[in-house]
């Protein structure tokens, strides 16, 4: 007959390494591949104008700047649902990266041609449009998901970033 003691105690391990288990899974995941995925996510649920779900992309210590507004920084999640909920209502975007660096801390830099589409659209064409380039978005793995931590769409703070992270 089997002993029960040894399946017991290996089941006990098991749940002990639980922990260290769902952080590799965590750092497995930070490659280029799945930030660019995060970013595309992060497009989509901007262009559906679903507040929540945009807000589900943004950690709680969001820091955010907008070009058209540089001294409107907003810092934190209600900060940044305040200043550009609306904007999130009335606009699509689009991104085009081109540039993505995985960062020895686990966060990862990505540069970005960012165009704010204003609605609405007719015959196929928007209201008006409006291209930075280029902007920066910082990323972290959160609950294992990335999420958006930095953003900026202003070019002279944008450039200081991507020096600072040498994805000049």
């Amino acid at each position: 007959m089997v002993s029960r003691r040894p399946l017991l105690l290996a089941s006990i391990a098991t749940l002990g390494l639980m922990p260290y288990a769902s952080n590799a899974q965590s750092k497995a995941a930070a490659t280029e591949a799945s930030v660019r995925e995060a970013a595309a996510a992060y497009v989509l649920a901007w262009n559906s104008h679903d507040l929540q779900a945009w807000n589900n992309k943004l950690t709680e210590d969001i820091w955010y700047t907008e070009a058209t507004d540089y001294y409107q920084r907003s810092k934190g999640r209600a900060a940044v649902n305040a200043f550009f909920g609306e904007t999130v209502k009335m606009s699509d975007i689009a991104w085009q990266v081109t540039r993505v660096k995985l960062m020895p801390d686990g966060t990862a830099t990505m540069v970005v041609k960012h165009s704010a589409l204003i609605l609405p659209k007719k015959a196929g064409k928007y209201a008006s449009s409006f291209e930075s380039n280029p902007s920066v978005a910082r990323w972290r793995i959160e609950d294992g998901q990335w999420k958006l931590f930095y953003f900026t769409t202003h070019k002279g703070t944008a450039l200081d970033a991507m020096k600072k992270d040498g994805v000049e």
